[in-house]
C-alpha cells in the first residue's frame, strides 16, 4: 500500500476540525472532545503503520518470465505460497497425469489427501460407495455428501 502522510495527515485535521465543530455544537466538553481527538488519531496512526507495512502480492507478476519483475515477496516466501502434491512417484496417483483436460487434472492435484484417495479407491479401484463405506466403517450417505463436496469443488474450479 502507497501510504501519502503529508496529504493524509491534512486531510486528516480537516475532518477533525469539522467533527470539533460538531461536537461544540452537540455541547461536548474540551475533555470528551480532546478524548475523540486522540482515539481517531490511533486510528488514523494505526491505519499508517499498516499501510507502511503491508506490501501487495501482484499475482500478474509471480508469473513473470523475467526474474527482475517478480516481487521480492513471491521470491522469499514461494515455498509457502504454492503448493503442488507429487504425483509422478507414486504409482498409485498415476491416473490424475493421463487426465488430458489440465484444468480438471489441476483441481484434482487441489483436492485434499482423504478427497483424492476418495476418488482414487472410485476410479483405480473401480469400488462402489457401498464397498467404500463398508472398508471406512461409515454410511454411504456419508460417502455421498464427500463425494458431493467434490462435485462442488469442480464446479467451482471448473
Amino acid at each position: 500500500m502507497k501510504w501519502n502522510n503529508g496529504k493524509e495527515r491534512a486531510k486528516f485535521e480537516r475532518e477533525q476540525k469539522e467533527l470539533r465543530e460538531q461536537y461544540i455544537a452537540e455541547g461536548m466538553t474540551e475533555e470528551q472532545i480532546q478524548a475523540m481527538y486522540d482515539f481517531d488519531l490511533d486510528v488514523f496512526n494505526g491505519k499508517r503503520r499498516e499501510a507502511e507495512h503491508t506490501q501487495t502480492l501482484d499475482f500478474a507478476a509471480v508469473e513473470a518470465e523475467d526474474k527482475e519483475l517478480q516481487n521480492p515477496l513471491y521470491k522469499k516466501f514461494l515455498d509457502k505460497l504454492s503448493v503442488m502434491m507429487d504425483f509422478a512417484e507414486a504409482s498409485r496417483y498415476a491416473w490424475i497425469d493421463e487426465i488430458g483436460d489440465e484444468r480438471l487434472s489441476r483441481a484434482i492435484k487441489h483436492l485434499s489427501p482423504a478427497q483424492l484417495e476418495l476418488l482414487t479407491e472410485m476410479v483405480m479401484s473401480g469400488k462402489r460407495v457401498s464397498e467404500i463405506a463398508r472398508e471406512q466403517y461409515v454410511s454411504q450417505q456419508a460417502i455421498s455428501n464427500k463425494l458431493k463436496k467434490i462435485r462442488k469443488i469442480f464446479e467451482n474450479r471448473l
